[in-house]
């Protein structure tokens, strides 16, 4: 199955909550790369961060600028999705962080 992003949402600073159709959560926060990789700098201006939509990626400007959905998930952190907000754990003391040991 290729990984793809259902839903997002925009939550705060730079950090934006992503579903992927395998069903899982993650919060990415851009400002690990908007001064990293110079096509993400645009990413900057909040304003600009917010106005993301969806294909089977986030993409803003027409598709100018993307992001690969493996690298959302991979840097991602896990986010569960909780009754105290419609798209999961967003406070950093509420997320729950996956560390692969029982």
């Amino acid at each position: 199955m290729f990984l793809e992003i259902t839903d997002a949402k925009y939550i705060d600073s730079y950090k934006i909550w992503v579903r992927f159709n395998n069903g899982d959560c993650r919060i990415f926060d851009f400002a690990t790369i908007v001064d990293k990789y110079p096509v993400f700098e645009p990413l900057k201006d909040i304003e600009l961060l917010k106005s993301f939509y969806i294909t089977d990626t986030l993409e803003w400007q027409d598709g100018e600028i993307d992001i690969a959905p493996e690298y959302l998930y991979e840097h991602g952190v896990v986010s569960y999705p909780n009754k105290e907000t419609e798209f999961g754990s967003v406070a950093e003391d509420d997320i729950h962080y996956e560390t692969g040991k029982d």
